[in-house]
């Protein structure tokens, strides 16, 4: 068989011999698929020219394959589970959700572990992923993140949420007299002013020769560290034992904090689930704490 005729050949035409073989006759073949007779015979008569060679011969007991037809069939019935075998992965990977990308401003998501591992345990069929994303916003835009734990004042009207709840800074130590901490310069580019200036950052960070660091949670861990005092969110600082609040909580640092999702793509039933989930829980824990709006 030439290329030609192999490029000419048709699954469908396999599927018509491969009923033909199984059923014994063109009749029985012809209800088996939903046509008449006639029709398998040009399909099989088609075949047989494209590969220049019979593909039944008679014999005593009636029709059977040729050494070209058998050679034909264990090559069909191969494709034929082959197809079978991707149908059935490609609807097993269809009932899988794809993972629920979360993006948090300055690494914030991580301190809602306990959240997400709750709402794994009530929701074991829809997966997760935490990005290592400073900005939340910018992440969503972009489809990196599918929902963002946003610290912002108002959001940009490419995107849309809700306001969960209003988190409050106070500086926080494991002993006196501790040097302030600072923002690196990736955090400060990212994510610059806003309710993070609490803490020096980038330049006058290194200028006044800080230790820096570039995510909340790396600065949280620096301060239990006793490598220095720093402004920490209230309701994750007060949590931890061997921090002492060293001034009360400083209204012009206060912060909405809200979860995001694109404006033009509505949250499809998992993401629902799981905003409303956080809506309440994380207000619920974070209202306990510190004056928390």
């Amino acid at each position: 068989m030439g290329r030609g005729e192999f490029e000419r050949m048709q699954w469908g035409d396999l599927e018509v011999f491969l009923a033909a073989v199984r059923t014994g006759s063109y009749t029985a073949a012809g209800r088996q698929l939903g046509v008449n007779r006639t029709t398998i015979g040009r399909r099989v008569d088609a075949l047989e020219q494209a590969l220049g060679t019979p593909l039944f011969e008679q014999t005593p007991l009636g029709y059977a394959p040729t050494v070209a037809g058998a050679r034909l069939l264990a090559g069909a019935e191969a494709m034929e589970r082959e197809a079978a075998a991707m149908l059935l992965d490609i609807s097993h990977i269809g009932l899988r959700s794809a993972p629920i990308r979360i993006a948090g401003s300055g690494g914030i998501a991580s301190e809602f572990l306990p959240e997400l591992a709750r709402f794994r345990r009530e929701n074991p069929d829809v997966p997760i992923e935490l990005l290592g994303e400073l900005d939340p916003l910018e992440a969503v835009t972009q489809r990196r993140a599918d929902l963002g734990i946003a610290l912002v004042r108002t959001l940009p009207l490419r995107l849309a949420g809700v306001q969960v709840t209003t988190l409050r800074q106070a500086i926080y130590s494991v002993a006196d007299g501790l040097p302030p901490l600072g923002w690196g310069y990736e955090f400060d580019a990212v994510l610059p002013g806003g309710a993070w200036s609490s803490n020096p950052a980038g330049e006058v960070a290194q200028a006044a020769g800080l230790a820096t660091v570039n995510s909340w949670p790396q600065l949280k861990q620096a301060v239990l560290a006793g490598i220095g005092q720093a402004c920490l969110w209230c309701f994750s600082a007060d949590e931890e034992p061997a921090l002492a609040r060293l001034a009360p909580p400083e209204p012009r640092h206060d912060c909405p904090l809200w979860l995001v999702h694109r404006a033009k793509a509505p949250p499809g039933p998992s993401l629902s689930r799981l905003i409303a989930f956080l809506q309440d829980a994380i207000a619920a824990r974070c209202n306990k704490d510190c004056g928390g709006a």
